[in-house]
């Protein structure tokens, strides 16, 4: 009995302790979760901070940073509460993607976390992955090892100002970037295009959200701290 009684006790404290607390911010209407990690982890490996002097909202947009604490170089990432899938996401950055420096990478991507179908990962990213060359853009469908699922070039950005668009559905992706912040239904788009591409295959919706991140490849530490300021964001499900 005296067994049974310390094992209910147990039970009673491991049911009783309070869940991992996620820091939770409101921008453009969605309901976001604040990446944090004590130990280096995916993507990079990085450290990943969910402080506000890290990750805030103001009337500018969203803010994400890459800076040095406590001796610690700190990634950040944000991601929907709310599952998204099939339909439209459109963002806009206020911020000079080209200028950053070569290890720097920002991320905007659909992510599951159940490995099936390459966790469900649809990327636009923004980096020179390390070498010492003009930053580049990619659109990816995972799996990016097999052939034709990564469309890779220079954006030539005019400004620091971007508007992206990917629109998933269970046909294929399409993905589309322009100079400004434009809104890529409007005919007028066209003359801000930067580039456009089309996937024609597409994971399944499964339990994706979508997240936007700023990192650092492999890990290596910067000259200076980075920010970037993501000035809108919307999500239209498929209909």
């Amino acid at each position: 009995m005296k067994r049974l009684f310390l094992l209910l006790c147990l039970l009673f404290t491991l049911t009783s302790l309070p869940a991992e607390r996620v820091r939770k911010i409101d921008f453009s209407g969605f309901e976001w979760g604040v990446k944090s990690s004590e130990e280096k982890t995916a993507p990079g490996p990085n450290y990943f901070s969910d402080s506000p002097r890290s990750v805030w909202v103001d009337d500018k947009g969203l803010h994400l940073t890459v800076q040095k604490t406590g001796g610690l170089w700190q990634a950040t990432e944000v991601y929907t509460t709310q599952k998204t899938g099939y339909g439209t996401y459109t963002f806009t950055v206020g911020s000079p993607l080209h200028r950053y420096e070569p290890q720097v990478v920002a991320g905007f991507f659909t992510w599951d976390p159940e490995p099936g179908e390459a966790n469900r990962e649809i990327d636009i990213e923004f980096s020179a992955w390390g070498v010492d060359q003009p930053t580049r853009m990619q659109y990816v469908v995972q799996p990016y090892q097999e052939d034709g699922r990564l469309y890779d070039f220079a954006p030539d950005l005019q400004g620091s100002m971007t508007t992206h668009r990917i629109q998933w559905t269970e046909e294929g992706v399409s993905f589309a970037s322009y100079h400004g912040s434009v809104d890529p239904d409007a005919a007028s788009s066209e003359s801000m295009l930067i580039e456009r591409w089309y996937y024609p295959d597409s994971p399944s919706e499964g339990n994706a959200h979508f997240r936007m991140n700023l990192w650092l490849f492999r890990g290596e530490e910067l000259e200076n701290q980075i920010h970037m300021v993501i000035t809108s964001f919307s999500y239209s499900p498929l209909t």
